[in-house]
Parts: structure tokens; sequence; C-alpha cells
């Protein structure tokens, strides 16, 4: 659970990425955590797979025409395209990240080792 101070600290990096003001720093906060691969960076070509080992865990990217299918041990992470180079998932909601695979690396650390549940499952608001 988020608690305020999370949300505006989340809020404050998604604001600074997105306009842009960040170019060094963008790069320290998504690619600090990354692999170290120069490949992994690259972005996924339309028709494409990428598949990595992040921390432990399976991420593949797919390309479908604009859009972009990405899991994390085989189970769907549900992935929002918010303009060129801007993506959002439902596990990093706060946190704009440059790229489908930037945004699966997020997940995979707010994971924590958790398995991802897909949106629709048993949760604390079902009942």
């Amino acid at each position: 659970m988020l608690n305020r101070r999370d949300v505006i600290k989340r809020g404050a990096v998604a604001a600074t990425v997105v306009t842009g003001l960040s170019g060094a720093a963008g790069i320290a906060v998504f690619g600090a955590s990354g692999s170290g691969d120069a490949v992994a960076a690259a972005p996924v070509a339309h028709g494409d797979d990428y598949t990595e080992t992040y921390k432990g865990r399976a991420i593949r990217v797919t390309a479908m025409g604009a859009d972009h299918a990405v899991s994390i041990d085989g189970r769907p992470l549900s992935l929002m395209k918010l303009g060129e180079g801007a993506y959002l998932s439902a596990l990093c909601h706060y946190e704009v990240a440059k790229s489908p695979l930037h945004a699966a690396r997020a997940a995979v650390d707010e994971l924590h080792g958790a398995n991802l549940v897909p949106l629709g499952e048993a949760s604390h608001h079902s009942m």
C-alpha cells in the first residue's frame, strides 16, 4: 500500500521524466536497476520479440502492431501507452516508463519476488 509520501515522490519523478528535465537523471532512475545490457535498452521493433532475465524473472516484450504485450514469468502485465516513449503499467501506475521493457523492470522491482497476478483475479477488494 502506498502512502502519501510515496505517491508524491513517484509523481515528482513522473513529472520530471515527462517534461524532459531529467535527461541524465532519467537514465539513472531507469538504467541503474537494469541488467547492464546495451541491447536490453533498445526498443522492440514492430513484429519482434525480446526476452530477458531481470533479477531472476523472465520478461518478454512482444510488439503487436502499435501495441506491446508484456509478460513477467509468463503472466501478462497490463500496460498502457501514454504517448511516444511514455508507458504506465497497472503495477507501477505512478511511474512513467520510457519503454515497455523499462515498465516491466519497474514492475519486477515492485513485486519484490511475489508473483504477478492478472487483473480481475482475487484481490482484497473482491468479496
